[in-house]
């Protein structure tokens, strides 16, 4: 009886062992099956959105063709809106492509400035204006590059049909099938090679164009400093109510669109940083500080804050500088004032300023605004009259007040116009009409917070 229970023991035991091994190979074979299903549906998305994105050049180099033959404006702003929406279709296909870190710089720079022109040129044509000779070269250029991509692509599209480039196994992907993907890889790094040879630099009215990014600082002037200058200036520059003892020293030198001296105050004695401030490497102008230090409770009330704001940009040569929104977080106001010309309030060039609420303490500066844009203007002859304004709202809205303002486009050009603060009902709205056609800019809603007052 003894033989028979070790004997069935035994039985157990490997019956157990078997069913134990089953289940790790049942357990093994359905994590793999997932991650097999996984990976399909990923190579899957890869391959939509390469298709989307050759289907949508496609479409674009039709709209171009169209846009370039028809005489109905209507029908051609049309057109050119709907190559804005597929170039932008495009923009999001390319990034959905997990090209790792090679850079797409050229192709989505081209998909931005295609759609973006030509929803300026849209834009022009529902008001009535010409297309220049010009515009019309840049759009054939346009179509001459589409056309050229439609091709890379498709011979990449036949290549893989075809079998000569792999879409499985994340061949996209960097460490999955590396041969394969760094071909694909390449192959888009040398269609974005070819862009870039082939299409020109264009210069237009819309954020994406290229004279948009050489924009130089207007306010930079003066002579080279050197680090010792940097830190002087830093130390003077600063609010320092309490007369605390800082180290100063110079950490970097950035070459942003300001190329500046990067500061660090720490506190005497100790390694902790308590301010950062850029200083501008040409005429020594403060570009921007922060002080971390923590505001633990408010003890000023908002008023008080702000004319501590311009009380301390006065004494740092902002002059003429007016309060135009203010924001409350973390007991701390941060308060933006615009330049003001005459009777003309100045939008781009503005600096914000940071009052600690405890004892008005300025822990916070940023000039970078009024150091690119601020110069004395031309202030043009305002065709259009408030009047005018005034009577062209009063009728559906209630008009609080209307200024003249310069305020920047998309493009970084400035507009002359009329600020109109207006109600409809019990919502506030700015309204920005251009002085010289009557011409509607811009339309904001006006949101009134605990924290303070923002523009949507």
């Amino acid at each position: 009886m003894k033989g028979e229970g070790e004997l069935k023991s035994r039985y157990i035991f490997w019956a157990l062992g078997i069913l134990v091994l089953a289940l790790i190979a049942v357990g093994i074979w359905s994590m793999s099956s997932r991650a097999y299903s996984a990976e399909n549906l990923l190579e899957a998305s890869y391959q939509k959105a390469f298709y989307n994105l050759l289907d949508e050049v496609n479409t674009v180099n039709i709209l171009l063709s169209k846009s370039l033959v028809t005489s109905s404006d209507s029908q051609r702003i049309m057109l050119l809106t709907s190559i804005w929406h597929e170039a932008e279709k495009a923009r999001s296909s390319l990034a959905s492509l997990p090209l790792g870190s090679r850079d797409m710089t050229n192709l989505q720079k081209f998909f931005a400035q295609l759609g973006d022109f030509c929803n300026t040129l849209a834009k022009k044509v529902s008001f009535n204006e010409t297309i220049t000779e010009r515009e019309w070269n840049i759009l054939k250029q346009f179509k001459k590059n589409t056309q050229n991509l439609n091709r890379y692509l498709r011979e990449l599209a036949d290549d893989v049909a075809r079998g000569r480039v792999n879409w499985e196994k994340g061949s996209f992907a960097q460490g999955m099938s590396r041969r394969v993907g760094q071909v694909m890889a390449d192959k888009f790094v040398a269609i974005d090679q070819r862009l870039k040879e082939e299409a020109p630099t264009i210069t237009y009215d819309g954020p994406f164009s290229d004279h948009v990014e050489e924009i130089k600082p207007k306010a930079i002037s003066g002579r080279a400093i050197t680090e010792q200058d940097a830190v002087e200036i830093g130390r003077k520059f600063i609010d320092n109510p309490q007369k605390v003892r800082y180290d100063v020293s110079v950490t970097a030198r950035t070459r942003g669109l300001i190329h500046a001296y990067t500061l660090n105050f720490t506190r005497a004695g100790t390694d902790n940083i308590e301010i950062v401030m850029d200083v501008s490497r040409q005429g020594g102008h403060v570009i921007w500080f922060l002080n971390s230090r923590d505001v633990k409770q408010q003890k000023i009330d908002i008023e008080a804050a702000v004319d501590k704001a311009k009380k301390f940009i006065e004494a740092r040569g902002y002059k003429n500088m007016e309060a135009t929104g203010s924001l409350r977080e973390n007991n701390s106001l941060t308060v933006t004032f615009a330049y003001k010309q005459g009777d003309v309030l100045i939008y781009p060039d503005f600096v914000k300023v940071k009052v600690a609420l405890d004892n008005g303490e300025i822990i916070g500066f940023d000039a970078l605004g009024y150091l690119t844009n601020h110069t004395t203007r031309k202030i043009p002859e305002f065709k259009i009259s408030q009047e005018q304004v005034r009577e062209t709202f009063s009728r559906r809205l209630d008009v609080r007040r209307i200024r003249k303002v310069v305020i920047p486009d998309e493009a970084m050009k400035e507009r002359f116009c009329y600020e109109v603060d207006a109600n409809l009902e019990d919502e506030r709205y700015l309204i920005y009409i251009n002085a010289q056609n009557g011409r509607e800019e811009q339309v904001l809603k006006v949101v009134e917070t605990d924290r303070g007052t923002m523009t949507m």
